[in-house]
């Protein structure tokens, strides 16, 4: 919004430009969404708690719950403190003419008011344990493919594409083959052979430095505009004219993209991997889905001690944060061998927007906890980062970067599958009042840790390095093509 609003004025105030930047943007973004949060913290906390809107799940381990019981009386519901900081600073910070912003902001709105409506019911009625575990999958389901329907469409109807094609591979989106098929004539500069031969201007420094400019003299404008055979186009930079590209000499020139109007919106993008590119078609619809319902019950599972969820939160929100503006950038994308995606520069302003809100957060739910986030906060942040990671092409980068996300889920996974088959053989040999079996000793992962003699603070401060290096290394592999 204020995008809009300061751009009238940018002709007036020229300090005001400054908005246009996406870094600028991002900055205040994420120092507004933790002002918000913390200025509203209070008195949510205190109205929750005059309400009794307290309670937690229990795990059924008497040791666990028996700590728990020690928190019985912290209200929870402060997901609301999180949905206030980071929805207001996106609205106001990120561009309203991208419909990427809306998409998510939307999908996190709509997964938080779905938490909320859960929590509501748990804690308003002790007889039951909250909407039933069908109805909160369906509206998780609803929910996903509102947004990845969206995302699905826009993208076909910007590239010109069939929305009922089936996976296919196609051709590498970047060239990494160098052919020797050009001549150079009079008149012709870097910017002129980039813009012939690719259509894209911003390769003329890749192009120049191949044929042997030096990489910085390359960055200089008026070296990649100055023409063969003197023709000067900046006559403040003489010296440009002897970097251009000689008459007559042979020069190395990259194949052109495929498809130039194909921004690579549905293709799957595999870390290591450039050379590989799966359209995934109408499967991007059920691919997509997986990642936005999995991840928002990732998310859910992770909730469970004192600021665990909401500082895992922040950092695997750094890492979207710039991912988003490396992918929105063609520069930067073609540099890493990333897809571009042209809308995704503004997901970086919301990204930073929930670092913001997460730590905001993270003042009222740091050990000893204030308030809970209860399914309002942990629904809705797995639902924006799992719209985001889709919206940028980067699911499998939030498998790694959310790496303890992951395994808190599998490890509830794990340890159902594993009583569930353990009590039928003990069926099936007749073991009279059968049990199953239990691989850790309390499910969520983070519980078995717990009562393996670490104290609840150490146990979430561990688990925060260990995101950290998660999030490194998912960064890392971003270069490691």
């Amino acid at each position: 919004m204020l995008y809009h609003l300061f751009s009238a004025f940018e002709d007036a105030f020229s300090g005001v430009r400054l908005i246009q930047y996406i870094t600028f943007r991002a900055t205040f973004a994420a120092i507004f969404a933790f002002v918000v949060a913390t200025w509203v913290g209070p008195g949510i906390v205190a109205s929750l708690r005059k309400r009794k809107i307290a309670g937690y799940t229990k795990t059924g381990s008497d040791v666990v719950d028996g700590q728990r019981d020690a928190k019985k009386d912290v209200p929870t519901m402060g997901g609301v403190i999180l949905l206030c900081g980071v929805a207001l600073s996106g609205f106001l910070f990120a561009r309203l003419d991208n419909p990427y912003t809306w998409v998510v902001l939307l999908s996190f709105l709509a997964f938080g008011a779905l938490g909320a409506r859960d929590d509501w019911v748990k804690l308003t009625d002790r007889n039951r344990r909250g909407i039933s575990e069908r109805m909160k999958l369906g509206w998780q389901l609803t929910i996903a493919l509102l947004a990845i329907g969206t995302l699905y469409g826009l993208g076909n109807a910007q590239d010109g594409l069939n929305p009922w094609r089936m996976p296919s591979i196609k051709e590498n989106p970047y060239a990494l083959q160098w052919v020797k098929r050009h001549v150079v004539v009079r008149g012709e500069s870097w910017n002129s052979l980039a813009d012939k031969y690719l259509g894209n201007t911003s390769r003329a420094r890749e192009i120049a430095v191949r044929n042997g400019i030096d990489a910085t003299l390359a960055r200089s404008a008026a070296v990649l505009s100055a023409s063969a055979g003197g023709d000067l186009c900046d006559p403040d930079v003489p010296e440009a004219v002897q970097h251009a590209p000689t008459v007559g000499r042979e020069i190395d020139l990259p194949a052109a993209w495929p498809d130039r109007r194909d921004h690579h919106r549905h293709d799957l993008q595999i870390p290591v991997f450039k050379k590989f590119c799966l359209d995934l078609g109408i499967l991007f619809i059920p691919l997509g889905i997986l990642v936005i319902v999995g991840a928002s019950n990732a998310v859910n599972l992770t909730d469970g001690m004192d600021g665990l969820a909401i500082g895992t939160t922040a950092t695997v929100a750094i890492a979207f944060a710039f991912i988003a503006y490396v992918v929105g950038r063609v520069d930067f994308s073609q540099e890493l061998y990333l897809f571009h995606v042209p809308e995704g520069g503004e997901l970086a302003v919301i990204g930073a927007a929930l670092v913001g809100g997460a730590l905001g957060f993270l003042w009222f739910n740091g050990y000893p906890a204030q308030v809970f986030m209860g399914d309002t906060g942990s629904l809705s942040i797995g639902g924006i980062l799992g719209v985001m990671a889709v919206a940028l092409r980067h699911e499998l980068t939030l498998l790694i970067a959310g790496g303890i996300f992951v395994a808190e889920a599998l490890s509830v996974i794990w340890q159902r599958t594993y009583f569930k088959a353990t009590r039928r053989r003990a069926q099936r040999a007749g073991v009279p009042d059968a049990t199953g079996k239990r691989w850790f000793r309390c499910a969520p992962f983070h519980h078995h840790i717990q009562m393996g003699g670490l104290h609840e603070s150490k146990v979430v401060i561990r688990l925060w390095i260990v995101s950290a290096i998660c999030v490194l290394t998912a960064l890392a592999l971003l270069k490691v093509r």
